[in-house]
């Protein structure tokens, strides 16, 4: 069984930046980083096609709002990306539809930028560039585990011990660090038809008050759902005036269309991508109901886009012969409400931790929160150790 002196549950931003902070700051422990998904990127991952190498298209957050003034460790964190081109500023315009279909200005309220000034950035040549260039000068200390799901863990006063459903793979670790609270959220119970919360199982309760407290928030805790198509449109010819590069719908809009906005990505052979994030009508999913919803859900929003897209005729001609490259069920989109306090980042007596957009802070719900809040506990860690 391998042994660490530190493993991360959860290749996200938060995730990333927190293993990359760590590297900055100099630390020397053996880290594993831990991920169910084929790369790094969680809410910035990029889905690439099994069969056409050349396809690869930003299926969930297609940029990350920055503020202009950034904490200087967060700034440095990011400045070799920037130096790299591996983050660019987003230079394309973006509009937004009402709900009588009229294109109007883009106002923060109905956009996940919200109401923080700052501009968006891209990761080049997708939006996992982000993540994995944050990876990329890693030590040799950090080893991967790609394609994994962590379903057990357990904890005695030395070490986490984690492992898959079938208990085929197992690590060891003195300390835990979650990137993504799904390990801690009562909503793996019906999503993954799970008899457990795994966390809560590992450390019961009353052992430790602080855990418990993170326990009870997340319990409470929502997030919104997002059902998001994927479509290759082959070659648009670039219009006069420019195709935007996102159209956000107002909230009248969404209301009546079920769509929170449309993203368009070209590809790298100037095919255009378009990713329709479709809102959640609240219907249960699990693994019985998952497969009917993909299904319904394709057909629903490849039944709106015409309507969505009437004011450009290029990308309503191109629709008739498009190609659908799937639906993604993005399970935790956004969290909603009741943050985990940022004083309980990192519980010491159960030697845990947690970083991620849905840590308390004034930028909760946003990809600049998953990554204060990445260099935050890797702050805190390495001040402790």
């Amino acid at each position: 069984m391998n042994h660490y002196d530190l493993v991360v549950i959860g290749a996200g931003l938060g995730g990333c930046s927190f293993v990359a902070a760590l590297e900055q700051l100099g630390y020397q422990g053996r880290i594993a980083l831990v991920e169910a998904g084929r790369g790094p990127g969680g809410r910035t991952a990029s889905r690439r096609s099994r069969t056409d190498p050349r396809w690869c298209i930003n299926h969930g957050a297609p940029a990350i709002n920055l503020s202009e003034s950034l904490p200087a460790a967060v700034d440095r964190l990011l400045e070799p990306l920037r130096r790299e081109g591996t983050l660019q500023r987003v230079v394309n315009h973006e509009v937004a539809i009402d709900g009588n279909g009229h294109i109007v200005a883009v106002d923060p309220s109905f956009t996940s930028k919200g109401t923080f000034p700052g501009e968006w950035w891209a990761g080049s040549p997708v939006m996992a560039s982000v993540c994995e260039g944050l990876l990329e000068h890693s030590s040799d200390m950090l080893e991967s585990h790609f394609g994994t799901r962590v379903r057990w863990l357990s904890r005695t006063p030395e070490h986490w011990t984690l492992s898959d459903q079938s208990e085929d793979w197992q690590l060891k670790a003195k300390r835990l660090v979650l990137g993504g609270n799904l390990l801690a959220h009562p909503r793996s119970l019906a999503m993954l038809q799970w008899s457990d919360v795994p966390l809560r199982s590992a450390v019961p309760k009353g052992d430790d008050p602080e855990l418990d407290a993170v326990l009870t928030t997340l319990e409470a805790s929502a997030s919104t759902v997002r059902w998001n198509l994927m479509l290759d449109l082959g070659d648009v010819a670039i219009e006069t005036p420019a195709l935007p590069w996102q159209i956000w719908l107002t909230q009248d809009a969404q209301t009546r269309w079920g769509v929170e906005r449309i993203v368009l990505h070209r590809q790298a052979d100037s095919r255009l991508g378009l990713v329709a994030h479709g809102l959640h009508n609240g219907a249960t999913i699990d693994p019985i109901t998952q497969p009917v919803l993909l299904d319904s859900e394709a057909k629903r929003l490849e039944g709106v886009l015409p309507e969505l897209l009437v004011h450009w005729p290029a990308l309503c001609k191109a629709l008739e012969s498009a190609q659908s490259m799937g639906v993604m069920r993005w399970g935790a989109a956004q969290p909603l409400n009741h943050p985990v306090p940022s004083h309980l980042q990192w519980c010491p007596k159960s030697a845990v931790g947690f970083c991620g957009d849905w840590i308390e802070g004034p930028y909760f719900g946003t990809g600049e929160g998953a990554i204060r809040s990445g260099v935050a506990l890797a702050e805190q860690l390495t001040a402790d150790s």
